[in-house]
């Protein structure tokens, strides 16, 4: 079975919408060293509140080339999901993906009746043509373990915020992360084992790593 996130904006508004706010999904965001925990994680975006992380998990992508894959974690955060490859990568300079919430197309939650729990969608490409395609790409993320009572809420919440442009109310879970009340909104399932963001994590000194992504490369 299945189950569809709130209804998401036309595909046409969405390509709208990515014409004017830049929101089209990347291979290799900056991702920087955490000062407190010295783990990766994506660089901030001005104005970005980080949510959850969460562990365990595949990450999928079918490209014009190819499918790009590997084992490790996503981030949540107010503008987007960003998976970071931990254990596993399909190829050297695949480290991270990113997924725009603004211009997500077709988000779906699908329960299998075997095999684990995914999420998947469509992610909007930076522009038609270029080097990793002109069409929306086919995107799955994996949960290996444990459960999503915690995230979904809060998934769908931010999805619905960063497609209504609303992350600015003082009620949303963006304005929640940013100030540090996570806690007090979000539903946490003791069998999810998604961790939250209590605080916003800071980057240590000089720890930004940019890798190059060469899509003609096999």
């Amino acid at each position: 079975s299945s189950r569809l996130c709130p209804p998401p904006l036309s595909s046409q508004a969405l390509w709208a919408r990515r014409q004017q706010a830049g929101g089209a999904m990347a291979v290799n965001p900056t991702l920087a060293e955490d000062s407190v925990s010295k783990e990766l994680f994506p660089l901030h975006q001005s104005g970005e509140a980080f949510a959850l992380k969460r562990d365990n998990i595949d990450f999928e992508c079918t490209l014009p080339r190819g499918k790009l894959w590997g084992k490790g974690c996503f981030f949540l955060s107010s503008k987007r999901i960003v998976f970071v490859c931990l254990t596993k990568s399909c190829r050297a300079d695949f480290k991270s993906f990113e997924i725009p919430l603004a211009t997500l197309l077709e988000p779906k939650f699908n329960q299998p009746i075997f095999g684990a729990n995914y999420l998947s969608g469509l992610a909007t490409p930076t522009q038609a043509g270029g080097p990793l395609g002109g069409s929306p790409a086919a995107w799955s993320l994996t949960f290996n373990s444990g459960g999503c009572g915690t995230f979904l809420p809060l998934f769908y919440r931010l999805l619905a915020e960063g497609q209504e442009a609303s992350q600015a109310s003082s009620g949303s879970v963006a304005q929640a992360a940013q100030d540090g009340r996570l806690g007090q909104v979000a539903y946490v399932d003791p069998s999810d084992p998604s961790v939250l963001f209590l605080s916003q994590p800071a980057a240590a000194p000089n720890s930004a790593q940019e890798t190059v992504f060469e899509p003609s490369a096999p």
